[in-house]
């Protein structure tokens, strides 16, 4: 009743409108099928499909050879379906397709909806209902329908006949509230039919550049092969390892390990990942996983020169800078004091400290020191040969007791022991392994264009006057260039009597 009242309001308006300007300007020819057109819309807008249906067929049988004729029967079959007459409906939406297959019409895609149509007609004349809500079937067809929209991972509740029940008054609540809220006027509420329009300008916006851009931007199968042999370069790929590791603190523990992979009775590589390594990766027995020769920083080369399944030596990693200060000897151990950095400038730098202040070693080690000695200002008690990299305990055996190394010594605060699992030549990727990444470069590419000419296109095309000026680009405010004082000429000196 409500949208009845608002259509003839509008009518009403219509005709007095179409009226005074008719009066005004006798040289206007008036377009009865336009009129006829416009009502018919109104009625469907306004959701009185008996007037739609009744006003669509008189422009049908008053205009049978209009331009119009295959939008006309498209807003029939759609006015049928929504008054619940689906077979008509179907049939109407059949001739769409069928009788002005080739006709014009201002409807974009109108061939899809109307086969879309005929799917939902099709649906509700499928007679296995599931439920039927104020006399409105709803079809197992549709509420199978209804279900594909829902996403995968959201499905396993409604499964079952509990959860097809379940289902089921979700939807039949749905459309409860839906006619509450049509009975209600809700959509006459001027904030909720802003947001229904601002709803719709955006679906029809996303339906418009998936339409224009990206069914447009979609590169056939011969230029992205055609892409790949004149690109061919960017898919080349480098020598490749797949390699794994055994990290340890100490250099005489990492010749242990390796002269016992060595050993035919030795234990194997995953048991002393598992037992020595200290690296994060020992977890997952030391995968190092895919490395490429060219990659930065650069891989050990050690890696490409050994043979798959074979080890490394025991390579150094993670270079140190060491200042080293003796504190007393003991037969043949050393009682050490240091300092660690991970430059040598770091180290040159810290040297200077301490030549200025030979007391504060300790005070230093407790600040900048890298080492967990730093904790107690760098000593590290009493240590025998081989419990020290051999360059941090060869400089100190040179030193006199108190005395500290006066250069940075380098050394190696990790040793590794390299296992190589696999080996890859380099070579050239297959198309399969990159033609969806091609497509979807040539796709971004060609979106960007096709949506900046969509949009140049319809500024062209449209007359748009702006009351609102753009603001004028800055301007760069000439400076006056300031001019030098002049020089103040000094009073020549008196020369003194003689």
């Amino acid at each position: 009743m409500v949208f009845k009242k608002t259509f003839a309001l509008i009518l009403a308006l219509a005709l007095t409108t179409a009226g005074t300007l008719a009066a005004k300007d006798k040289v206007t020819k008036e377009d009865p099928e336009m009129l006829l057109s416009q009502m018919a819309q109104l009625s469907l807008k306004y959701q009185d499909y008996p007037q739609a249906v009744s006003a669509y067929h008189k422009l049908m049988e008053s205009y049978p050879k209009s331009k119009r004729a295959k939008d006309y029967t498209y807003y029939l079959a759609l006015a049928y379906e929504r008054s619940n007459n689906f077979q008509t409906s179907a049939e109407n939406y059949q001739k769409v397709v069928t009788d002005y297959k080739n006709a014009k019409s201002d409807i974009p895609g109108i061939d899809s909806l109307s086969l879309d149509g005929v799917g939902r007609c099709f649906n509700k004349n499928f007679k296995e209902y599931a439920a039927i809500i104020n006399g409105q079937p709803m079809t197992k067809l549709e509420l199978d329908a209804e279900m594909e929209k829902v996403p995968s991972h959201y499905r396993a509740q409604f499964e079952g006949d509990a959860g097809q029940k379940k289902f089921l008054d979700q939807i039949i609540e749905r459309q409860l509230l839906y006619a509450e809220a049509q009975k209600q006027g809700i959509i006459n509420n001027p904030e909720t039919f802003q947001r229904i329009k601002d709803t719709e300008q955006n679906l029809l916006i996303r339906g418009l550049y998936d339409q224009e851009v990206i069914q447009k931007a979609q590169p056939s199968d011969k230029e992205i092969k055609n892409y790949y042999k004149k690109n061919i370069k960017e898919y080349q790929t480098p020598e490749q390892v797949r390699a794994s590791q055994i990290e340890v603190d100490n250099y005489a523990q990492a010749q242990k390990i390796y002269q016992e992979l060595k050993s035919k009775k030795g234990q194997p590589f995953d048991t002393l990942v598992a037992k020595y390594s200290t690296a994060p990766n020992a977890r997952s027995n030391g995968s190092l996983g895919l490395i490429n020769k060219d990659q930065k920083p650069s891989p050990e080369p050690a890696l490409f020169k050994t043979a798959k399944s074979k080890y490394t030596k025991v390579i150094p990693t993670e270079p140190r800078y060491a200042v080293i200060k003796l504190e007393k000897k003991e037969g043949k151990k050393l009682h050490l004091s240091w300092i660690v950095t991970g430059t040598a400038d770091e180290a040159k730098k810290i040297i200077a400290e301490i030549k200025a202040a030979p007391e504060s070693f300790s005070t230093i080690a407790g600040k900048k020191s890298l080492d967990a000695s730093k904790d107690k200002g760098g000593d590290l008690g009493l240590v025998a040969k081989g419990d020290l990299s051999p360059e941090i305990f060869k400089a100190a055996s040179s030193l006199k007791a108190g005395k500290y190394t006066t250069k940075p010594v380098k050394y190696f605060a990790k040793y590794a022991i390299y296992r190589i699992d696999d080996k890859i030549k380099a070579g050239v990727r297959d198309f399969q392994q990159v033609q969806a990444q091609i497509s979807g470069q040539l796709q971004k590419e060609r979106q960007q264009a096709l949506y900046d000419g969509l949009l140049k296109r319809l500024k062209e095309e449209a007359k748009i006057e702006y009351f609102i000026e753009a603001p004028e680009p800055a301007k760069m405010e000439d400076k006056p260039v300031e001019k030098p004082e002049p020089k103040r000429k000094l009073p020549k000196k008196a020369k003194p009597r003689k």
